[in-house]
């Protein structure tokens, strides 16, 4: 009997539009670091939108992250959990580009009770750039930013897509 398995691939980047939603609340002196290096293109689109950004092909879960002010990323989503337990053991801010279902995960809601999260709506539905520099077809969930220490002005913000 053979049963259909799913190819896990987290090798994905993140569209000039995702990043630029989120710009705005993302202090201009904070010195940012997107930990998830895939093939290391998002620091070319960051400063696309005027920011520099630290992006090195170093391990996540072996980095203290003392030099930076916030993390922020779309991270691999297969191993969410883990990235969540290592950001709070960090205790700094950041800001995660996230399918808005695995806030309900249950193995997510155990590492999550507790925190004092943040959620931002995207307003961006569009696909992913793969490891061939091509945008994929429209993802088939919906997107949130979870914001950890960010002070935003609501604990469920709706924004609108930048012009």
């Amino acid at each position: 009997m053979s049963f259909w398995k799913k190819e896990k691939n987290d090798n994905y980047s993140t569209p000039k539009a995702y990043l630029e939603v989120i710009n705005p609340f993302i202090p201009q002196d904070y010195t940012i670091c997107d930990p998830f290096y895939f093939n290391g293109s998002v620091k070319d689109t960051w400063r696309e939108i005027g920011r520099e950004i630290i992006h090195e092909n170093t391990d996540f879960f072996t980095n203290n992250y003392d030099d930076v002010d916030i993390i922020v990323s779309n991270p691999p989503f297969s191993n969410m959990k883990e990235i969540f337990i290592k950001l709070f053991e960090i205790d700094k801010p950041f800001i995660l580009l996230i399918p808005i279902q695995k806030i309900f995960q249950l193995k997510i809601q155990k590492v999550l009770i507790d925190k004092d999260i943040q959620i931002i709506v995207s307003p961006i539905y569009i696909g992913f750039i793969n490891e061939d520099g091509d945008q994929t077809r429209c993802p088939s969930q919906y997107f949130c930013y979870m914001c950890y220490k960010m002070d935003l002005p609501k604990d469920f913000l709706f924004v609108e897509k930048p012009t």
